[in-house]
């Protein structure tokens, strides 16, 4: 079994549609981060950083149950315990962390350095905050280049790479309207049914048992 915990922001809903789509059984636990739940002692103990998602895989080889942080960290470890959403072929493996990583590294930090300066710095940065903004779109632009020759990220399969960026594009989308392609992949994803399970999973407390 799996406990998941989580709450409704981008890190999160990537696990949580990872596990829709892979189909194993899992409890989810939903941290209230505006109360600052994800600091007290009984969460600190699970990730010593504060942060979600945490995911707790009590159905391994080892004799503890394996906690693993960092959403990136969670997909490829699914993934590679069940052999779905990643090729089997080194190079094909390669071209999906390539665009898993350039999406939450170059893409995720640049989106939240940019919010941070406009909403949350004091006084705001908003010049800086705007040029951040190009850059992302800069970023999107690369992304659409990519989706104009291949049905998904990393080519002609869906992959963790598509999980790893879909729930920030989503928030993104009516920015985005520019590039055709990646429009059409994001409709395409959004009507997959583990894609619309996996993006609601963080506002309750549930049990999945699928």
């Amino acid at each position: 079994m799996i406990d998941l915990y989580t709450a409704s922001t981008f890190n999160g809903q990537r696990v949580s549609i990872m596990l829709e789509e892979i189909g194993l059984a899992y409890s989810v636990y939903k941290i209230n981060l505006a109360t600052g739940e994800q600091k007290q002692a009984d969460f600190l103990k699970l990730n010593s950083s504060g942060r979600i998602p945490v995911l707790v895989d009590h159905d391994n080889k080892e004799a503890e149950p394996l906690v693993l942080t960092q959403s990136v960290a969670i997909l490829l470890y699914l993934a590679e315990k069940t052999g779905k959403l990643i090729p089997e072929s080194l190079p094909a493996r390669a071209k999906v962390y390539e665009w898993m990583n350039f999406h939450a590294v170059d893409i995720g930090s640049t989106i939240f350095n940019a919010f941070y300066l406009q909403q949350r710095c004091s006084p705001k940065q908003i010049e800086a905050a705007e040029k951040l903004t190009s850059k992302i779109h800069e970023h999107y632009r690369y992304f659409d280049e990519q989706l104009a020759n291949n049905e998904y990220l990393a080519g002609g399969n869906y992959s963790i790479a598509d999980i790893t960026a879909l729930p920030v594009v989503i928030t993104q989308q009516q920015k985005l309207n520019e590039y055709p392609n990646l429009t059409r992949w994001v409709q395409q994803l959004k009507q997959r049914p583990a894609v619309q399970r996996g993006m609601a999973v963080p506002a309750k407390e549930v049990s999945h048992e699928n």
